[in-house]
């Protein structure tokens, strides 16, 4: 037999199984993976030849290389192949996106449908009751009437250069100075970590992550065969000197932040460290990906600019997402890069999906345009605004003392530290018992992740949920106390 089968002959895959047959080869080749079998640099077999081994569908083969290589398992290089990445620990929950729709600005995890009575505080999409449906619908109208067919063709891969502009101009509000042509039109923020990853990154690299991060993001660079080098977090961003201890030791090609209102911890930046972290990286010859994860609705009484807004010499990659607030279906979003690596990462994207829907950015550049986004956005801040005041009230009120909540700078969600010898874990089974559906913190740290922690979404509760969902949480971890 072929030795380059040799590690292959076990998996069995059964037509009749209820998981499909890319599913049932994914799970076979992360058990080779993560039993050692398989060991970090292994090249996979060519799909056509491994299909012809196992005597399936090329399509299967490709489909299980891909969720492999979204939860972080192997990397693929271009003209080369795909190669087992280094696992150094947990990955956290993992992506289970239907190929070949991999691209999810949140970690999905592969559960039954949420029973209709529950409180869910788990999600961060906005409820269908606060999505713009009307002026979405006037502007699909619009466009249609003034571009017929061309609204359906394939835009330019770079993005469609009104939308691009308009960006420009929007940024430039926010004290960002940009140019229309080094801005790239994104399908989510999920898929601009992934094209910077593609673009960047090569087996080995450094990489510097906030811990904790968001899941998405862990998941990429380690798909690129990255190294993760995780900085903590304090309330007003990384721990500086932690930064520049394991700067000089390892230099990392890219540091990856969330400047403004961080995901999960919802901290922002000090003006000093921004300042401090653009210093550093420009020594140590870093790039920073700033990701700008929902600075809309920042309720500190003076909000920072984004991290771009201080990068004086093209050090800073800025991404930003219009579907978190707007339409998360839409999946759109955009980079700001530096002129140097446009057309890198013009190639990557085209290598990816071509370009991103034609009639998603001619509607969004109307949007712009006409002031609607701001107007929503004014909207939406109003309605959340209420929601975070009674959410840290509540949290004030029903949870023991001992529960530490660092006030948020704004966004979606509150970062919970759990009492001494309290398991997030259990409290999250035990409150979802009693119809509270909660996120543990563990899925946010890329390795050895702390069982203390909890994230608080009030994106979809209204303020009688809210209390009431609080209201259990606080009995189940005094329960939980009690048994100390």
């Amino acid at each position: 037999m072929n030795q380059d089968f040799f590690d292959f002959v076990s998996i069995q895959l059964q037509r009749d199984a209820k998981d499909a047959l890319y599913v049932q080869l994914y799970s076979a080749l992360q058990e080779l993976i993560v039993s050692g079998q398989l060991t970090c640099g292994y090249l996979l077999p060519p799909v056509r030849k491994l299909a012809a081994f196992l005597r399936v569908n090329p399509g299967t083969v490709a489909g299980a290389y891909k969720l492999l290589e979204q939860n972080g398992y192997i990397f693929s290089r271009v003209g080369s192949g795909s190669y087992v990445a280094e696992i150094t620990g947990s990955t956290g929950e993992e992506y289970i996106a239907a190929v070949p729709e991999p691209e999810v600005e949140t970690f999905t995890r592969l559960e039954r449908a949420l029973p209709d009575d529950c409180i869910d505080f788990s999600t961060v999409m906005p409820p269908p009751d606060l999505l713009p449906i009307d002026d979405f619908k006037n502007i699909i109208i619009e466009v249609l009437d003034r571009d017929k067919g061309n609204a359906f063709s394939y835009q330019d891969s770079q993005g469609f250069k009104p939308l691009r502009e308009a960006i420009s101009s929007y940024l430039k509000e926010q004290g960002v100075k940009a140019q229309a042509d080094n801005v790239q039109i994104i399908s989510g923020a999920q898929q601009g970590i992934d094209i910077i990853a593609k673009a960047l990154l090569n087996f080995g690299d450094y990489v510097f992550t906030e811990n904790p991060t968001y899941p998405g993001a862990i998941a990429a660079f380690r798909s690129r065969g990255a190294k993760i080098v995780e900085i903590n977090m304090e309330s007003d961003g990384m721990d500086i000197q932690e930064l520049e201890t394991k700067i000089r030791s390892f230099r990392p090609k890219l540091i990856y932040v969330m400047a403004n209102i961080q995901n999960p911890t919802g901290y922002s930046y000090s003006l000093a460290k921004r300042n401090r972290l653009i210093g550093l990286a420009r020594r140590y010859h870093a790039m920073i990906l700033e990701d700008d994860y929902i600075s809309e609705l920042d309720v500190s009484d003076m909000p920072l600019v984004p991290l771009k807004a201080l990068d004086r010499d093209q050090r800073v990659i800025y991404l930003k997402s219009f579907s978190k607030i707007f339409m998360p279906g839409l999946r759109l979003a955009f980079l700001l890069m530096p002129p140097q690596l446009v057309s890198k990462v013009l190639t990557v994207k085209h290598h990816s999906d071509i370009s991103t829907s034609g009639l998603t950015q001619r509607a969004f550049d109307l949007y712009l345009r006409k002031g609607i986004w701001q107007k929503h956005i004014a909207a939406v801040r109003r309605i959340y605004l209420e929601r975070y005041q009674i959410i840290l009230a509540a949290i004030g009120q029903f949870l023991p003392p001992a529960v530490i909540c660092h006030r948020p700078m704004g966004g979606l969600t509150c970062w919970l530290m759990l009492p001494a010898g309290v398991s997030a874990t259990k409290v999250v089974q035990e409150a979802e018992k009693a119809g509270v559906l909660l996120t543990p913190g563990t899925a946010f740290f890329p390795r050895q992740a702390p069982d203390k922690y909890l994230r608080l979404s009030f994106a979809v509760t209204c303020s009688e949920e809210i209390l009431q969902g609080v209201k259990v949480l606080g009995r189940v971890i005094e329960a939980e106390l009690g048994e100390i």
